[in-house]
């Protein structure tokens, strides 16, 4: 390659955005301070192909793929490496002087647009909007689900802890209403649910909303935080975990008290300017079923603000108990296997300990009910126990 032609690469190669190069085929989001869409090389349902503008590469979380821009043309479009610096230098109207004839298809120019970041300050809802929605809890489906899983002293305890509110938009309506470590009620997601199965409606149209644009309030500028974020400044040492779904941080707050449950609002969501609250904690990632590839990689994006982990406890647990694809952690804490599971471990309770009067074996009750044990369940274990055993067991 003489000097002339190895300059003038160098030059295409200083004018190359990869955002810029990708975009022109493909449909990319903005997460944190890179950029995702669907791989081009493999079929995919989620977008797990990323692109560092800050690195000038892109690396593809399914398939494994990676590259840099010129590899990408070169893959994408089925061309040497001099044909995609040719595309290149067309590109961006630079000479490039090679004699050797085009096989391809000159690339006609167009800029993407790049979101903006939002400077606008956050708009947030009254405390009298927010007061009234906390009532009416024998119409809301979410909390109908809730009392066929736990005691209702503790759904009770969830209601407050939470934020629940209610809402018409929707039969049965749930909010989960978003505030923040000073207060702040950014704004509540609208979502309708199941009463039966606690699974959400998704033949609702649109299958949720935003309490600020049901109430029409225009101008709003909503600046999401944590589903639960406001737990954060109650308690400083406990370490916190984050799951997709405001109901699974819900549920599991009870299963599983060690921590404090928070809720992205999706996979998507979990961008460094909102992690910022979470600098200098520990922190626990439980990705829905499928998503652990996708989570360990924000992890790692993450990990020089955030002591962070992600656990892999579905992809462990879904062939044993026969998760469906997409399944999240509510799903597991909630299958009937999980439930039998958690009897067990009430009964061997019961037999080591084998109280003697009525307080001792409430006492026992009581600790297995902060786990979710439902009283219907404590009758099933002490019967069971009658039945295998030659002693009759305090219930």
């Amino acid at each position: 390659m003489d000097t002339t032609l190895s300059d003038q690469i160098e030059a295409i190669k200083s004018h190359i955005d990869i955002v810029d190069i990708i975009g022109q085929f493909e449909r990319m989001k903005k997460r944190g301070r890179d950029y995702f869409c669907k791989c081009p090389f493999h079929n995919e349902n989620t977008g797990s192909f990323s692109v560092s503008p800050a690195k000038g590469i892109y690396k593809c979380f399914g398939c494994g793929v990676s590259g840099d821009a010129i590899k990408f043309i070169q893959e994408r479009e089925k061309l040497t490496y001099i044909e995609a610096m040719k595309w290149l230098a067309d590109y961006y109207h630079l000479p490039l002087d090679d004699s050797s004839p085009r096989t391809y298809t000159r690339p006609t120019p167009r800029k993407i647009s790049r979101p903006q970041p939002n400077t606008s300050p956050a708009t947030f809802i009254s405390k009298d909007i927010f007061n009234k929605s906390l009532s009416h809890y024998s119409d809301n489906n979410l909390i109908t689900f809730l009392h066929t899983l736990f005691e209702p002293c503790i759904v009770n305890m969830l209601i407050e802890k939470y934020y629940l509110g209610t809402s018409k938009y929707y039969p049965g309506g749930c909010i989960f209403w978003q505030v923040d470590e000073l207060g702040n009620i950014r704004s509540g997601k609208i979502m309708p649910y199941s009463p039966i199965t606690g699974k959400r409606d998704r033949q609702a149209t649109p299958v949720s909303n935003w309490v600020h644009t049901v109430l029409k309030m225009d101008p709003f500028t909503l600046q999401q935080c944590f589903y639960g974020q406001h737990l954060l400044c109650e308690d400083t040492s406990t370490p916190i975990a984050i799951v997709e779904s405001e109901k699974t941080a819900i549920v599991a707050s009870v299963f599983i008290p060690s921590f404090i449950w928070i809720a992205s609002g999706g996979k998507g969501n979990l961008t460094r300017k909102k992690c910022q609250c979470l600098a200098g904690r520990k922190v626990v990632l439980f990705p829905d079923l499928g998503a652990v590839e996708d989570w360990q990689w924000v992890a790692g994006e993450l990990s020089d603000i955030i002591d962070i982990e992600v656990n892999d406890l579905l992809q462990i647990a879904a062939p044993e108990y026969q998760l469906p694809d997409k399944s999240d952690l509510c799903d597991y804490l909630t299958s009937e296997a999980a439930r039998t599971e958690l009897v067990n471990e009430f009964k061997a309770a019961l037999i080591e300990q084998a109280p003697q009067t009525i307080s001792e074996g409430l006492q026992i009750w009581l600790d297995f009910s902060d786990k979710g044990l439902r009283r219907k369940d404590c009758s099933r274990a002490c019967n069971e126990i009658r039945q295998e055993y030659d002693f009759d067991i305090v219930s």
